[in-house]
């Protein structure tokens, strides 16, 4: 299965990239601009099998549909699958379902690049028949190193989202202590207004207190003057 997605990554590739590029022409990069469509990370970039047929499955009306058959649209969802059960190593041992996968694989491939879908036969017939060609090779690298060089990838790309996890989190973290710094400065500011506040109202009562003492003494002094005028005018009248 390792030499089959490396081989369907290198067949299909070239295609893929000639038709999205035209799609987002005004995009510096329809590989970012398609990971930013499907809700995706681009992690591996173009070269990336399970990201080509996310993008095959994500923009086929509008990109491949007049290409393909719509027969082959229905594979893609198998081929993810097996995909991501690969990746996990999850696989069933069963060479009926891996032998459709690599059918469905190869019946992607043929209208694109049909050497390669030739090679997806004989990759067949070795799962039918092991002892033909145990030690199979595509380009000076056995199964093996290909299938660990993928997943060496997929690995590099899990760091990757991780290191921009974490630096996200630092980011979110200096900005809540920003906030939290601004909070408190405008508590300090809001107990000094505060404490202004209340000294202004203590002045004020201290004052209102000094005009209401000389409001009662005038009303004394108005009232001894009538008292005083009164007791002239009766001694006047005796």
């Amino acid at each position: 299965m390792a030499e089959a997605f490396e081989l369907l990554a290198q067949g299909i590739g070239p295609f893929i990239d000639e038709r999205m590029s035209n799609y987002f022409a005004d995009d510096p990069s329809w590989e970012d601009a398609a990971a930013n469509r499907m809700g995706r990370a681009n992690e591996h970039g173009a070269t990336d099998p399970l990201f080509q047929l996310f993008v095959l499955r994500r923009f086929w009306g509008p990109v491949f549909s007049s290409f393909f058959g719509e027969d082959l649209r229905g594979l893609l969802a198998q081929l993810i699958e097996a995909r991501n059960l690969w990746a996990h190593f999850n696989l069933p041992d069963d060479t009926a379902y891996l032998d459709r996968v690599l059918l469905s694989t190869e019946r992607i491939m043929a209208p694109v690049a049909p050497e390669h879908a030739s090679h997806l036969r004989r990759i067949r017939t070795r799962l039918k028949n092991p002892s033909t060609d145990d030690a199979s090779e595509l380009g000076g690298e056995t199964v093996d190193v290909i299938a660990l060089r993928m997943q060496l990838g997929e690995s590099e790309g899990a760091f990757q989202q991780l290191q921009s996890d974490f630096a996200a989190i630092n980011e979110q973290l200096s900005l809540a202590r920003k906030a939290s710094a601004g909070k408190q400065h405008r508590l300090n500011m809001l107990e000094l207004e505060l404490q202004e506040t209340s000294g202004q109202a203590a002045a004020l009562e201290n004052h209102l207190a000094m005009e209401l003492g000389t409001r009662q003494r005038l009303e004394w002094l108005f009232v001894s003057f009538i008292a005083g005028m009164l007791l002239v005018m009766m001694l006047l009248a005796v």
